[in-house]
């Protein structure tokens, strides 16, 4: 644990705390729309699922593209076929 704060890593641990607040954001919109989807209309409930799957979609997406971008950027490397 001593090691899990240090100066080259602060980034990176910032990152992370990044992604698990848009995780618990897209998990509490889930729990809301199961809850109340009883009173919402199915178009409603429709709306809501597309944006959780885009959410969802992009955050792994937009994770894996960072995550690559700070890999190649430690490397050196211009892309991951050298």
């Amino acid at each position: 644990m001593k090691n899990f704060f240090i100066k080259y890593n602060i980034f990176y641990r910032f990152q992370q705390l990044i992604i698990l607040v848009l995780h618990l954001i897209l998990l509490y919109w889930m729990y809301y729309t199961l809850t109340h989807s009883g009173i919402l209309t199915t178009a409603e409930v429709f709306y809501h699922f597309t944006g959780m799957s885009l959410m969802g979609a992009g955050l792994i997406r937009g994770t894996a593209y960072w995550a690559r971008h700070h890999y190649l950027k430690e490397t050196g490397k211009t892309s991951l076929d050298e």
